[in-house]
């Protein structure tokens, strides 16, 4: 398979074990639509063709126009015409978000309060990944090449040290750096900034968890300036750690960082009032979302908040970040207050 790394004899003996497990004949490197649609409409319950599958890619180049009206299936995650059917699995391990709304269920809706729960899906609270198997991966990263190549006919797999994914973990990875590089590839060939959005958000969320337990073992050392108090001593290696994280992740992916650029690492964000000129710093901006990883709550009557929705460049969302050992819904978006 030309421009992948993934070894062909590996990828054949998948095809044979999908061939004798469903009685269907793949070709290994053949991205096939899958069985399950878990996207409807929210407006009319009926299904949509989200990105995922070769019917996505029939109506032209893959766009915000095409995956924007899109949202996965209500909160249950049931599949089947007008969101019924039995629950499935396999449907909620291929959801494949690729826009706010779509993370963050009813966050267009104009009734949308102003702090709305990331859904458990995404961050894979439930599990359902768990469930994934090599076939079935092999068809998602397949269904994942076939949208990078649509976007980018010269874009070539970089492994980024794998080769031949053998376990679920390994698969994870590589699922995950392709759509990154999906990301990276609407961003650089159209500006487009939503799905690199939710890649950041992933990206977070991940090293975020990591630097909390690296955090509180270092604490427990005393390894970490507690001068001010523990908490706000575990906050700030938090902080430090993932931003560098960020910016090398960014690096890695070609995406720049520069005072021009809508996207950006602990970005000075000025606000005009009056002849008042300030700055607020969120922990990164992509477009007109900010980020703020934290471990308090934080609301629309928390100052710093108030200052990021002020200021010049007018977030419509503000992602607060926070450990998912803190709980459910840990995470969560705070839509910008109506005037």
């Amino acid at each position: 398979m030309q421009g992948r790394e993934t070894d062909f004899g590996t990828l054949a003996r998948i095809a044979f074990r999908f061939y004798l497990r469903t009685g269907r004949r793949i070709a290994p490197n053949t991205a096939i639509e899958l069985k399950f649609n878990p996207y409807h409409d929210p407006r009319n319950g009926q299904f949509t063709f989200a990105p995922g599958g070769q019917l996505s890619l029939r109506s032209g180049a893959l766009s915000p126009r095409n995956y924007a009206s899109a949202p996965p299936g209500g909160p249950t995650g049931r599949g089947g015409r007008g969101g019924r059917g039995r629950r499935s699995s396999n449907s909620e391990a291929f959801r494949d978000p690729m826009l706010l709304h779509q993370v963050f269920p009813g966050l267009q809706s104009p009734a949308a309060r102003s702090i709305i729960s990331a859904a458990d899906y995404f961050f894979d609270l439930t599990g359902p990944a768990s469930v994934l198997n090599a076939e079935l991966s092999l068809l998602r990263a397949n269904a994942l090449l076939a949208q990078i190549q649509k976007i980018d006919p010269n874009y070539r797999v970089r492994s980024r040290g794998m080769t031949n994914p053998e376990t679920a973990a390994g698969w994870k990875t590589y699922l995950a750096g392709l759509r990154m590089d999906r990301a990276a590839a609407l961003y650089g060939a159209r500006g487009e900034t939503g799905p690199l959005q939710v890649e950041t958000l992933r990206f977070l969320q991940e090293r975020v968890d990591a630097a909390y337990a690296e955090g509180l073992k270092r604490l427990k050392a005393g390894k970490i300036d507690t001068r001010l108090s523990d908490r706000v001593g575990l906050g700030n290696f938090i902080d430090l750690t993932v931003r560098k994280e960020l910016r090398e992740f960014y690096n890695i992916y070609g995406i720049q960082l520069t005072k021009a650029s809508p996207v950006r690492v602990v970005p000075r964000e000025y606000w005009t009032k009056g002849e008042e000129r300030t700055f607020s710093i969120p922990d990164s901006r992509v477009g007109r979302v900010a980020f703020d990883m934290t471990l308090h709550q934080k609301t629309l009557g928390t100052p710093q908040i108030r200052n990021f929705f002020g200021s010049d460049f007018q977030p419509d969302v503000i992602i607060i970040v926070r450990p998912t050992q803190l709980g459910r819904g840990s995470t969560y978006a705070i839509t910008r207050p109506r005037s």
